[in-house]
């Protein structure tokens, strides 16, 4: 296990019966960003993959023929969105959308944070747009940090999450945003 997100992607899978295996280089985390934002998940996968890659995907996906389903590229690019987020796909659209739709207040709390998202890889941007939601949160109020994270983490509907695993990576989640006090991106002294 590597600490962080990597530095190239990969997601091995079985299609029409053979393992086969997708790497994908760390993509510009503001262009990734963006595509979270928008729910843009096509050009997360196949649109980040190396060019003879993602030429493959982009073949199989235009031919009417193959019977190569849209639901089985997404199930990839969310694979994929784990390991470029560091949070799930739906999880990184949320926060990201949020971002976008009030920039002015996100850049407003990362100018105050000392946190500056351009060159950033994607997975610090997110973190960024985390510690943003949970900075706006109202102290007074007890339980809007769980409420806020039950907002942002949970999965779409119809969708299985293994509940014993998804319920550890909150647990690690929360134990690490206490030890931090909720300020991922403090300045460095």
């Amino acid at each position: 296990m590597g600490f962080g997100p990597p530095a190239v992607a990969v997601v091995d899978f079985v299609l029409d019966g053979a393992a086969l295996s997708a790497s994908m280089p760390e993509p510009d985390g503001m262009a990734a960003c963006a595509w979270a934002a928008a729910d843009d998940w096509l050009s997360l996968f196949p649109g980040a993959l190396p060019a003879d890659q993602a030429a493959y995907w982009s073949e199989r996906l235009e031919d009417p023929d193959d019977g190569l389903e849209l639901a089985a590229v997404r199930a990839l690019a969310w694979q994929f969105a784990e390991q470029v987020y560091a949070v799930p796909w739906w999880a990184a659209y949320r926060l990201c959308s949020a971002a976008a739709a009030n920039w002015l207040s996100f850049e407003s709390w990362a100018v105050s944070a000392g946190f500056d998202p351009r060159g950033c890889a994607a997975a610090r941007i997110v973190a960024g747009c985390w510690s943003w939601r949970l900075a706006c949160l109202d102290p007074e109020q007890k339980d809007a940090a769980k409420e806020l994270e039950a907002e942002v983490f949970a999965a779409p509907e119809g969708f299985a999450v293994s509940e014993a695993g998804h319920e550890a990576k909150l647990a690690r989640n929360r134990a690490t945003f206490a030890q931090l006090g909720g300020g991922l991106l403090a300045p460095v002294p």
